[in-house]
């Protein structure tokens, strides 16, 4: 009896660490399953001409070179309307705004009236991106608060401003009418003019002197705000401190404790002083859907050609790397989360 006892007691091991190799086997093979075939997908960035519709194309050539079996294309987009094009799985990768990113993700009014869940996180902390307001020089004036009472004194006001769906546009548009109690309504109802253009038609319009005034989020240099500096005497006005900290305490841009709100002086032509200016950090976001494999791969090729993505603009140089890229705004992706872990720069 004893003996057949022992005989099913080894039989039963047997049978159980079968059981078991079939199990590892199983997910071996599932693991293997995961092989990259030639797709292509849509990254969702900025307004055409500007800052983060040339980086996006940049990047997705690095990504392609490197990894032949993902094609990227790049189409307009803007800060807010990113989230809910990505929740809704429209497009594979976004550009993201922390601070925007982080309320759409939570439903964060006033920005957001409802939750987008679906995104998550791919590579952070790209660059410190400021909000210019410049002013030709003939206008007299140096400030933000004097552009404000100029409106609020019901002058005349020409302005290019953000695009509908733009973060520059919901934020601009939260401390004018939070802060200073206007809003670009105000200015077309005082007989001014307010032209909603994409960052290279303002270029023109400020060239060619049908505004006076542009408001607009870019990186430095950014491109657009380069040319306008060359076409016309300029000045950048400057953020007030008390409307740097507001905007820092109620939204979440670049804190005034940083230090990193200056733009430079020398950064565009004539104009040689340092500017206080309010900022906010950006990231690449993408939808929940997309592959583990294809978000790895994605990550894995900007991070191991890093030169080449801090070459694509100072602002890159300056602020990104390895150690700072899983520091997203809302939680990673599994497949950048993958790799970070991988190269050790999260336990």
């Amino acid at each position: 009896m004893k003996k057949i006892l022992k005989g099913l007691l080894v039989l039963s091991l047997v049978l159980v660490s079968g059981m078991l190799f079939a199990a590892a086997q199983g997910e071996a093979m599932a693991s293997d399953a995961q092989v990259l075939t030639p797709a292509t997908y849509s990254w969702t960035a900025g307004g055409m001409g500007g800052g983060w519709y040339t980086q996006a194309g940049g990047m997705a050539a690095i990504v392609k070179n490197n990894v032949p079996e993902i094609t990227i294309k790049v189409i307009p987009g803007g800060g807010t309307v990113n989230p809910a094009k990505l929740d809704a799985a429209q497009d594979d990768f976004g550009w993201g705004v922390g601070y925007v990113d982080k309320a759409a993700y939570n439903g964060t009014a006033p920005l957001f009236d409802k939750a987008y869940a679906n995104i998550r996180g791919l590579a952070g902390n790209f660059s410190v991106d400021f909000y210019h307001f410049l002013a030709a020089k003939n206008t007299g004036i140096t400030t933000i608060d004097e552009l404000v009472a100029k409106v609020k004194a019901g002058e005349k006001v020409n302005l290019a401003g953000p695009m509908v769906g733009t973060s520059e546009r919901a934020l601009t548009s939260l401390l004018f009418e939070n802060y200073y109690g206007i809003s670009y309504e105000q200015i077309e109802k005082n007989g001014g003019r307010v032209i909603y253009a994409a960052y290279g038609d303002m270029v023109n319009l400020y060239k060619d002197r049908h505004v006076d005034y542009v408001i607009a989020c870019l990186g430095l240099p950014g491109s657009a705000i380069t040319e306008m500096s060359i076409s016309r005497d300029s000045v950048l006005l400057k953020a007030s401190d008390d409307l740097v900290k507001f905007s820092d305490n109620t939204y979440g841009t670049v804190a005034f404790s940083s230090g990193l709100n200056k733009i430079p002086a020398g950064t565009y032509k004539g104009i040689n002083v340092d500017t206080q200016a309010i900022g906010h950090s950006t990231e690449i976001i993408a939808r929940v859907g997309l592959p583990e494999i294809v978000a790895y791969n994605f990550v894995k090729a900007l991070m191991e050609n890093l030169d080449e993505v801090q070459s694509l603009t100072p602002s890159f140089a300056k602020y990104f790397s390895k150690e700072m890229a899983p520091k997203t705004m809302v939680p990673l992706h599994p497949g950048a989360e993958r790799y970070y872990r991988e190269i050790g720069v999260i336990k």
